[in-house]
């Protein structure tokens, strides 16, 4: 064999391997950071506190997400100041309402035209039954965190002393729970 023919063939052989030990590289990659990296330590590795840094950014600037802490009021009670449609709304959190509920008249300060919905949907409530008009609100939003496209209801006119933050909200969050005197709600 030529000197030039070793030559070639050697090259070949040396970038052969190289490629051999990119795509094994590339293709145990998962398997070797957890066998090799921070994370198998116990701890996060930076590729991993970049993604959760990058989730935090994304979630603080777009507005979404996030902590809220509600105090009970002294009767036990979590009232609230949140919007819908962006008009500012007060409401009482209510686990055992299965959408959320507004008064007759705080759907018209929202911009839903109470007087032309259809109040035939019958609801059963701690008072009896109750006629309701369903509706879909476009966005309800406590603090930081907005919630889109939320099924609730219209209570007929004087039916209703206050807002609820029913089910068809609280539901659609990461969590909701009690923690003292105070309701965490976290998206």
């Amino acid at each position: 064999m030529s000197s030039a023919a070793k030559h070639v063939l050697h090259e070949a052989l040396l970038w052969g391997a190289i490629a051999l030990f990119g795509f094994a590289l590339f293709y145990f990659f998962d398997d070797l950071k957890a066998a090799l990296g921070p994370g198998a330590r116990g701890g996060p590795s930076i590729a991993e506190l970049g993604a959760r840094r990058l989730a935090e950014d994304r979630t603080a600037h777009s507005g979404f997400g996030g902590e809220v802490r509600l105090k009970a009021d002294p009767r036990g009670h979590f009232v609230l100041d949140a919007s819908v449609n962006d008009r500012p709304l007060t409401f009482m959190a209510d686990t055992g309402a299965t959408v959320v509920v507004l008064t007759y008249e705080d759907a018209e300060r929202a911009g839903l035209s109470p007087h032309s919905l259809d109040f035939s949907a019958r609801v059963e409530t701690a008072n009896g039954i109750s006629r309701v008009a369903p509706v879909t609100l476009d966005r309800v939003r406590v603090e930081d965190i907005v919630v889109r496209d939320v099924p609730a209801a219209v209570a007929e006119q004087g039916a209703l002393a206050t807002n609820l933050l029913g089910m068809s909200f609280l539901g659609r969050l990461k969590s909701f729970q009690m923690q003292g005197r105070e309701l965490v709600l976290e998206q």
